[in-house]
């Protein structure tokens, strides 16, 4: 799959792309702030995109209903620390397919990829 990742932290990026690299996906850009996302999201046409919750200029949340606004069938997983219930609820109705908490490991984000292809149809992912 072609992921994109948003997240201001330059280490956290590094880990995410180490890890969807591990998982045989291929990282197609990377973004420190939502606008940034978008524009990859416009021009690469990723299957995946990875958002942080809480970065600059424009957060994770504004930036996913931008994503859905224009691309429902994408897999957008938004990772974050500030992983509260009311945070999750709130980027789930704005359209998250997953919340991936940090820290996290390889392995959670393996199962997390895994749970959410479990739950599109292949009509989904494919169009």
């Amino acid at each position: 799959m072609k992921v994109v990742i948003a997240d201001d932290s330059s280490s956290i990026r590094i880990k995410l792309s180490r890890y969807l690299r591990d998982l045989g996906h291929e990282v197609v850009g990377e973004a420190v702030n939502g606008l940034e996302a978008l524009k990859l999201v416009q021009s690469e046409s990723p299957d995946l995109v990875t958002l942080d919750l809480v970065m600059p200029e424009m957060d994770g949340l504004s930036a996913l209903r931008c994503i859905r606004a224009e691309n429902k069938n994408v897999v957008v997983i938004m990772v974050s620390s500030a992983a509260t219930i009311a945070n999750e609820k709130t980027a789930k109705e704005a359209g998250a397919d997953a919340f991936l908490r940090k820290p996290f490991d390889k392995r959670s984000l393996e199962k997390t990829i895994s749970e959410v292809l479990t739950k599109k149809s292949p009509n989904e992912r494919a169009a």
